[in-house]
């Protein structure tokens, strides 16, 4: 996973392209978290170079806040 801070994570959130866009998700640490398939999807070419320079890293399922049940 791609990890970001609160602040990456809200220069990067919103539309890539038309039809394509970049949500992060919050980590409980409050670190954010982005799949680096992301890095090799051309719908997000445009923060290709910027995410590129980000740590990256394992997270594991503990580190995911609940999801409410649907």
């Amino acid at each position: 996973m791609i990890i970001l801070t609160q602040e990456q994570a809200q220069e990067v959130r919103g539309v890539s392209s038309e039809g394509a866009g970049l949500d992060p998700r919050q980590l409980l640490g409050g670190e954010f978290a982005l799949p680096e398939a992301v890095l090799s999807d051309p719908a997000h070419a445009e923060k290709h170079e910027y995410l590129s320079t980000l740590p990256t890293r394992e997270v594991t399922e503990e580190e995911w806040p609940p999801q409410p049940d649907a």
